[in-house]
């Protein structure tokens, strides 16, 4: 039985072609054990959590409460109040940013890349045209690589925080984030955007000694509409959340109110608690797998697909130096077609691939092109995948010629 056969979505065709998909940097797709923990709370469990005294509503808070146990356990946090249930990695950014502004008054820099992802670039710039603290961009190479150095580099004695991509979007480049801790100085919180490396790496918050770590479900299987927001506790003890309401709150007077403790300080309002479900049945069948064993398999599949694109035709392939540590994700353009284009006439194969900026303008305008082409691979997928999608290439530029 292959592990394909767990994902419904690829009994569905295509135009009559099985589906091949190369988008999981967009979103993965989904085991049939997360649908089924979604469909079976709203049957058998479905209440509002915390606080409620009906049997329904103390079984909906046991399925949200273990399930912060089980990825608390999953990134190897220290503490159950460290991670904070978000609408996603983009929240969860939002969050920390307005957090950061109002503990960073009287100014200082922000340090970003141009590597980021939007949503790790416009929380920070936002924040910086608002206040006194000012925004300080790395900048990535001719090929869009970054280098840990330039970063370390650009640190200083006004840098309060480093926010910074765990692994690109568009490149698949890792960054070693423990050679740029040892060499910045330990007043600088390290603020990271773990949206793709989540899905590819082994993830331990307390070996990385980072300070913020964010990330959405929807990266690693699981269903969209929650992210996670992980702080270590002091910070999260000390920042004001940028949410009022209920759930967040431990006394309300008519001129004043106070905080309920953690997690709960940060999760205002009614919690997306069946996506949260989900999440949790994610995780569990990404260690059922033993997932940590897919993560060369998906670099290989990387190496094999850049191999491929360059014997197969004239190609501008980003950051695809042998030498740099990456995984999973392939961009690239070819001379005089558009990006869009490929894209549109690959799905008439039945091959899902992304074309655009990628949420990435500021790497692109960097690089002098408009968008490009991007394939990425998730557990789902082998050898077979990279063959079908090279002999659909093929095919297609033959149109387009």
């Amino acid at each position: 039985m292959s592990l394909r056969d767990d994902f419904p979505i690829f009994k569905k065709q295509i135009r009559n072609n099985p589906i091949t998909y190369l988008d999981s940097a967009a979103s993965t797709q989904k085991p049939r054990v997360v649908i089924d923990a979604i469909k079976n709370f709203y049957e058998n469990s479905y209440e509002n959590v915390h606080r409620g005294m009906n049997s329904l509503s103390i079984s909906a808070t046991d399925h949200f409460e273990r399930a912060r146990e089980n990825i608390r356990e999953f990134i190897n946090a220290k503490s159950f109040n460290e991670v904070i249930f978000t609408s996603g990695a983009t929240d969860s950014i939002n969050i920390i940013a307005k957090a950061l502004a109002n503990k960073f008054k009287d100014g200082g820099e922000i340090v970003v890349s141009e590597l980021e992802h939007h949503s790790n670039y416009l929380p920070w710039l936002q924040i910086c045209n608002k206040s006194n603290l000012d925004l300080k961009i790395v900048p990535i190479d001719k090929d869009g690589v970054i280098d840990e150095k330039q970063i370390i580099k650009n640190c200083s004695k006004n840098t309060k925080v480093l926010a910074i991509t765990h692994m690109s979007n568009t490149t698949g480049q890792i960054i070693d984030l423990n050679q740029i801790k040892k060499n910045i100085s330990d007043e600088i919180l390290i603020a990271v955007d773990g949206c793709q490396s989540i899905a590819h790496c082994d993830i331990d918050v307390q070996k990385m000694d980072c300070d913020f770590f964010s990330f959405s479900s929807h990266k690693i299987y699981g269903p969209s509409g929650v992210g996670i927001l992980y702080g270590k506790e002091s910070l999260l003890e000390e920042l004001e959340p940028s949410s009022v309401g209920g759930g967040m709150i431990n006394q309300v007077n008519v001129n004043d109110f106070s905080y309920a403790m953690l997690p709960n300080k940060f999760e205002a309002g009614t919690p997306p608690i069946e996506a949260v479900v989900g999440f949790s049945a994610a995780i569990d069948f990404v260690k059922s797998i033993n997932f940590k064993s897919f993560f060369d398999k998906e670099r290989n599949l990387r190496s094999d697909l850049i191999k491929a694109l360059n014997d197969t035709c004239d190609i501008e392939i980003y950051g695809s130096d042998p030498s740099l540590d990456a995984s999973s994700i392939v961009s690239f353009n070819l001379p005089g077609h558009n990006y869009n284009d490929i894209a549109t006439f690959l799905d008439q194969y039945g091959i899902m691939i992304r074309g655009g900026h990628h949420c990435c303008q500021p790497f692109m305008k960097k690089l002098d092109i408009p968008g490009s082409c991007r394939a990425s691979f998730g557990i789902y997928n082998d050898l077979n995948d990279i063959d079908i999608f090279i002999d659909s290439l093929k095919k297609t530029i033959k149109l387009l010629q």
